[in-house]
């Protein structure tokens, strides 16, 4: 038996406990908490970050710029048809006697594998590739454009520029021009789509074409373009000033819009060479509609998460694993925590979960934290303010309800005061 001395300090030691835990949970979920309201980075429509070009980040940034302007930057535009086209039954069949595109015929694009014959020109037949300039290099003659060309009016200028180069007189220039094979093409596709923008069509694998084209004069890669280098540098950020990239070659410099990537639009896709510099000019303001998957964006990033709340019991049972911290780009915070297990369950106890996030702001490079509640983001979800996006290598959190909370504290005092029960 204890006597009453000691039973005083045991519940003395009691309420001591229960003020730690108490003391403990308010702190930790105070409502007065602010962590990163003000200049997100990933809350679409924040005042942007003025800093000085070149400057490297850490140091102090100056916000509030205006970004209404660039809001826009890079959003699909949307097209629409307010009459029928007039098809009928003579010209709803494609043909090439109605259709102005089909009467011009195959046009020729780079990449294409042509095979090139000349009556006794033996020093001239041969197969070639049109290059990323869209153009055939002949002994002698040099460069003829091919690209936006079909294989008649091809043969025509071969045949000129034979003639003009006294190589063959006018009447002995016969060109034949056959394709061998078409390549893999970009084009650009706008409108009523999931993802407008620029694709590639045609693929195919390359030991289907490879024999042929090592014998072929000439080369084209898909690969050596400016996109690629954006692609490769792991795409392009929410801030850069996507309609002035600046390309620099042997002290040439232009400036290049590359918008068109994203919203369909034509683009002029610059062909690489050794030595060229790009450098990608920042805004300072966070542009929504460029986060999203696209050539020169990232189709996915690695997100950091973790759930130890107690209906989920550790990150494994979660499900918190490899496909569900691989997120596609253009995620936001609610799809992340809905990913991390955070949303569902008993409604009373699971809604004021808290879900933080930690992410470094690429442009000033200071980590930020923001937290919200499970109800905030299910009710709120298209303020951006409350449901940020995730930026690659972010870390997401989840942390139980104040419910669940006081509920452990009650099964610790329980527990504590079990053996006087006993007693």
């Amino acid at each position: 038996m204890l006597n009453i001395h000691q039973t005083n300090k045991c519940y003395v030691a009691i309420v001591s406990v229960v003020a730690l835990l108490i003391g403990g949970c308010a702190q930790h979920s105070s409502t007065d908490l602010t962590k990163g309201n003000v200049q997100f980075y990933g809350t679409p429509g924040h005042k942007g970050d003025n800093f000085i070009h070149e400057q490297t980040p850490g140091q102090l940034f100056s916000a509030g710029l205006d970004c209404t302007n660039l809001l826009e930057t890079g959003a699909a535009l949307n097209y629409r048809i307010d009459k029928p086209l007039g098809l009928n039954a003579a010209n709803d069949i494609a043909d090439d006697r109605l259709d102005p595109i089909l009467a011009q015929g195959l046009l020729l694009s780079p990449g294409d594998l042509l095979e090139v014959l000349i009556e006794d020109g033996e020093g001239f037949n041969g197969r070639y590739i049109i290059n990323n300039s869209g153009a055939v290099k002949l002994p002698i003659i040099g460069n003829i454009q091919a690209t936006g060309e079909t294989t008649s009016s091809l043969e025509k200028n071969i045949e000129l520029a034979l003639v003009r180069k006294q190589v063959f007189q006018p009447t002995t220039a016969i060109v034949t021009i056959q394709i061998l094979n078409l390549a893999s093409i970009e084009v650009s596709v706008a409108g009523a789509v999931f993802q407008p923008g620029r694709v590639l069509i045609n693929h195919k694998a390359p030991k289907s074409t490879q024999v042929e084209r090592i014998d072929a004069f000439g080369d084209y890669s898909t690969t050596r373009l400016l996109s690629e280098a954006l692609r490769a540098a792991a795409g392009i950020r929410p801030d850069a000033k996507l309609d002035q990239v600046i390309l620099l070659r042997k002290g040439w410099q232009v400036q290049i819009d590359m918008t068109g990537i994203l919203t369909g639009k034509l683009v002029k896709d610059y062909p690489l060479v050794a030595g060229d510099r790009v450098i990608v000019p920042s805004t300072g303001c966070f542009q929504p509609h460029l986060v999203r998957p696209s050539q020169i964006t990232p189709k996915g990033f690695r997100v950091f998460m973790s759930n130890l709340i107690d209906s989920a019991g550790s990150n494994s049972n979660a499900a918190v694993g490899k496909y569900s911290t691989s997120l596609p780009y253009g995620t936001r915070l609610l799809q992340a925590a809905v990913s991390a297990n955070c949303v569902g369950g008993k409604d009373w106890t699971n809604a004021p979960r808290r879900v933080v996030l930690s992410s470094k702001n690429p442009i000033t490079g200071r980590v930020q934290v923001i937290e919200r509640s499970v109800e905030q983001l299910l009710t709120m979800p298209s303020q951006g303010q409350v449901n940020p996006y995730l930026m690659p290598n972010d870390a997401v959190a989840c942390y139980d309800s104040t419910v669940t909370n006081f509920r452990d504290i009650a099964r610790t005092i329980a527990d504590l005061l079990l053996p006087f029960k006993v007693l």
